[in-house]
């Protein structure tokens, strides 16, 4: 993994047979350029979650739709050895970006739950926060890194199962 600190716009303008003037242009140095890339990942990343989520009617089903759809999006880039260094790169470099990220993956879960009877509430918000602390496990890349091979997916069904009891039962 050669990972961000590696990143060389010049290699990137010759792939892309452009001038390296070009690329300075529009991304002034290569943590601009991962910033960027980053930001694209999130908003798929968001875009194909809101989707997910909307598409199910169940607190049950749309906690599993949320989980998988994160999971499915880390996936597609486990073949990009260099994703690990964008991601570690955000935490560092863009905490506020970071931070906005995992809020919407909270309003998410808070919205799952309002529509569940909860109120709209800081306490509603700390259990979202909760919800998705349980759910890192088989949402968080290193770990998802980790266990890859491994069906996890009774696991994960039992874990949703608990969960959307717990939301369904405080209404």
């Amino acid at each position: 993994m050669e990972g961000v600190a590696a990143l060389n716009l010049s290699r990137i303008a010759d792939s892309l047979q452009m001038t390296h003037g070009n690329i300075y242009r529009h991304f002034p140095s290569k943590g601009a350029l991962a910033a960027e890339v980053a930001a694209q990942w999130m908003v798929q990343m968001r875009t194909a979650c809101e989707k997910a989520v909307a598409r199910k009617r169940t607190v049950r089903s749309r906690l599993l739709a949320l989980v998988l759809t994160i999971r499915e999006q880390l996936m597609l880039r486990a073949d990009d050895d260099d994703a690990l260094s964008v991601y570690e790169f955000v935490l560092k470099h863009k905490p506020a970006e970071a931070l906005a990220h995992h809020g919407h993956r909270q309003q998410l879960v808070a919205t799952i739950m309002h529509q569940a009877g909860w109120p709209r509430t800081d306490h509603t918000a700390a259990q979202a926060d909760a919800i998705l602390d349980g759910l890192r496990f088989f949402t968080d890349p290193y770990a998802i890194s980790l266990n890859a091979g491994i069906d996890l997916s009774a696991r994960l069904e039992s874990l949703v199962e608990l969960l959307s009891d717990y939301i369904e039962r405080k209404t």
